[in-house]
């Protein structure tokens, strides 16, 4: 008799558990159910038109300050435009204005490059 009382108390003992935890398994799944992504980190595309055109962004380089590389121009939406540029160390991690001709990207993994005409360091905004 005495084994009978356990074994019923140990069952009811798990049956609280359980749906304690299916309790709470179904909780926290509404909850996440209801959280709603915030936009804050999304950037919106900056329009560029190819052609003769002038794009305003922050001035980086592929390699170190001194060594011959590729400088580009990155967009505020992250995008960089190869420049065909040289001598623009000074300029480096400056917000510049670039004017001269742009063309598309050859593929998805290429950047656009830009044949530079005139470059200016932009003013604070």
């Amino acid at each position: 008799m005495a084994k009978s009382r356990h074994v019923k108390s140990s069952r009811k003992s798990l049956y609280i558990l359980l749906s304690l935890l299916l309790a709470g398994i179904l909780g926290y799944s509404y909850y996440r159910s209801q959280l709603t992504p915030s936009n804050i980190f999304m950037i919106e595309e900056t329009a560029v038109s190819y052609g003769d055109t002038s794009v305003t962004g922050t001035l980086r380089k592929d390699t170190a300050v001194g060594q011959s590389g590729n400088y580009l121009l990155v967009l505020s939406d992250g995008r960089p435009i190869l420049l065909d540029a040289q001598g623009l160390d000074g300029l480096l991690g400056s917000s510049v204005t670039a004017t001269g001709f742009l063309s598309p990207a050859v593929d998805s993994t290429s950047p656009m490059t830009m044949t530079i005409s005139t470059i200016a360091v932009s003013e604070a905004q």
